[in-house]
């Protein structure tokens, strides 16, 4: 009787201490097209870079790689990015079809920038690199959405929108 009394008692503790598996974690999610197009380019390296215009390193540990929402290509690397491995399709459905970056969401963003590049031909495609800024608007926290379909609208927030990134040929 008296277990049954101090599990009922430390219910509502132990229900409130389940944590989602992507708190303090956002998203920035980036549709890469041609001009006159609005498919996005396969085969792209998509990088994060820092103030200095540099491949982004977040405590001591290289955090830059875009990779494409399919659930395909698995960054084992990162510890607290649950599983994707398990996905067979989509990751995170309301990014849709683009390329895709989880990062901490404590970090301040102003400054940082996008840069594309293409991989085909030993990195010298038919596609110009760019270099796109970006600010904290373009990062989206991910706790309690990532499985939705539609990323809900969120107070104080423009409406969820990934980074548009038009591509010119060389």
């Amino acid at each position: 009787m008296r277990l049954l009394f101090v599990l009922l008692f430390f219910q509502p503790v132990i229900l409130a201490a389940q944590h989602c598996g992507y708190d303090f974690a956002s998203i920035i999610v980036v549709h890469a097209h041609r001009a006159n197009s609005h498919t996005v380019e396969p085969r792209l390296r998509i990088t994060l870079l820092d103030t200095n215009n540099l491949p982004a390193v977040i405590n001591g540990q290289e955090w830059n790689r875009f990779r494409p929402n399919d659930g395909r290509r698995v960054l084992h690397d990162r510890a607290w990015q649950p599983h994707f491995e398990r996905y067979s399709g989509q990751v995170f459905p309301f990014a849709g079809d683009n390329y895709i970056l989880v990062t901490p969401s404590h970090l301040d963003y102003s400054g940082y920038s996008i840069l594309v590049q293409d991989e085909r031909n030993g990195g010298l495609g038919e596609l110009r690199r760019t270099v796109v800024p970006i600010t904290s608007n373009n990062v989206y926290p991910l706790c309690g959405r990532f499985d939705e379909e539609v990323y809900p609208p969120m107070h104080g927030r423009p409406n969820f929108a990934p980074v548009d990134i038009t591509l010119y040929e060389r």
